[in-house]
């Protein structure tokens, strides 16, 4: 879920966050955001489910969010609706696990409920270590229930991304680093979202972090990150966006020289999600701001550059075939203008009535076949031949053929 260097791509008005093309074949360079309005909603790693049969948008945020009181056990999870994923409103009577929960991730799942993945921190670890992923659960979006499995206990960093690609086939992205272990984005897979496997390997280039995952209606796969500076740690941080392409979620591909977005003079952006609409559409929404304390929700459009479908070639009409019989076939031969668009392949037909049946295919380079007598009609018939270059066709003129004596 990728191009020729003519690549068809409308890079949409910020105000109006439209539709987006995906190619089979991308590269990261095809990928362009869009930046939107920017909410007051505090939040970072904020996650947005859209829900298709209300058109809502729901922001699930980490942080005490505007108006919210913090949670008495740590970071609270606030849930805020949307019509048009860019004013936001804190749903009223909504209810998420007590803290200390944070990072959510929420998706949908068959039977029409749905699943908030979270991470939980015991004690006092430094920031890779000592974070879970728990889980709880909803039928409104609304009001979540905590359950009490810890589905994976060494989580790393967190900042867990979680996709249902099908209903035997969950994927976790999150971030890992520490002593011994490269600084990035990592992956664990599930047959059922509740019991993870953790993969060997970094998929990211080094140090980034932050990832979101969508997989799009071609197939194809785009992964949003964010850079972490190593100035981060020690002062003012400005992470930037980037995104990497994939053509089966697993082997990425990274522009770790070009950003996708690079935020306001003075300000980072990170903590990217993404969603895709019904309509193909791709939007994304991250944290923005000069710190994590004080980072609020921004929002844009994402476009994928598309290149035209290649003119197809058209193969010429091979000419008037000759038709002369063996003692045991019936030789046909033919000639093909030089110069024209190589055939791949000749298809001989023969018809007494009705349509033409093919009863030999020779290679393309080829100007001349025998068809046993066993293949043809008993009683006289006509035949062609046809020249063939992948769905293109071009017929000969046909040439009659008597009974064979």
């Amino acid at each position: 879920m990728r191009v020729p260097s003519m690549l068809i791509a409308a890079v949409l008005a910020a105000s109006s966050l439209g539709v987006a093309s995906a190619a089979s074949a991308l590269v990261p360079a095809d990928v362009t955001l869009t930046a939107g309005p920017v909410s007051t909603v505090v939040s970072v790693s904020p996650d947005v489910f859209y829900d298709a049969p209300s058109a809502t948008y729901y922001l699930y945020t980490t942080g005490p969010g505007t108006g919210a009181p913090p949670s008495p056990g740590g970071p609270s999870i606030g849930v805020y609706s949307s019509k048009d994923g860019t004013s936001w409103a804190e749903v009223p009577g909504a209810s998420t696990p007590v803290g200390p929960y944070f990072d959510p991730s929420v998706v949908a799942m068959s039977d029409g409920t749905y699943r908030m993945y979270l991470v939980s921190k015991s004690g006092t670890a430094p920031g890779c270590s000592g974070k879970q992923l728990k889980y709880a659960t909803s039928t409104d979006l609304v009001r979540w229930t905590a359950q009490s499995p810890v589905l994976l206990d060494d989580l790393g960093c967190g900042v867990p991304n979680v996709v249902r690609a099908s209903d035997s086939d969950y994927r976790l992205y999150y971030v890992r680093g520490g002593e011994g272990v490269e600084h990035g984005t990592y992956m664990a897979t599930s047959p059922d979202g509740l019991t993870w496997t953790a993969r060997d390997g970094i998929l990211t280039p080094e140090d980034f972090v932050d990832p979101s995952v969508v997989k799009l209606d071609d197939g194809s796969w785009l992964m949003f990150t964010a850079d972490f500076p190593a100035s981060k740690s020690s002062g003012p941080f400005f992470q930037k966006l980037y995104a990497g392409t994939s053509s089966d979620g697993f082997t990425w591909d990274f522009d770790a020289v070009t950003p996708l977005y690079n935020g306001p003079t003075g300000q980072g952006a990170f903590d990217p999600d993404a969603v895709v609409l019904p309509d193909g559409s791709i939007r994304a929404w991250w944290a923005q701001g000069t710190s994590p304390d004080t980072a609020v929700v921004a929002s844009g459009a994402v476009t994928v550059a598309v290149s035209p479908d290649p003119e197809p070639v058209i193969p010429v009409a091979p000419t008037k075939p000759k038709a002369t019989w063996t003692s045991k076939a019936l030789k046909v031969a033919w000639t093909y203008a030089v110069g024209a668009a190589a055939p791949e392949s000749f298809a001989v037909q023969v018809r007494t009535t009705g349509s033409w049946a093919t009863v030999a295919t020779v290679a393309g380079d080829r100007a001349a076949t025998s068809v046993s007598r066993a293949k043809l009609p008993k009683s006289a018939f006509s035949v062609r031949v046809v020249a063939i270059i992948g769905d293109e066709e071009a017929a000969s003129p046909s040439t009659k053929v008597a009974k064979a004596r």
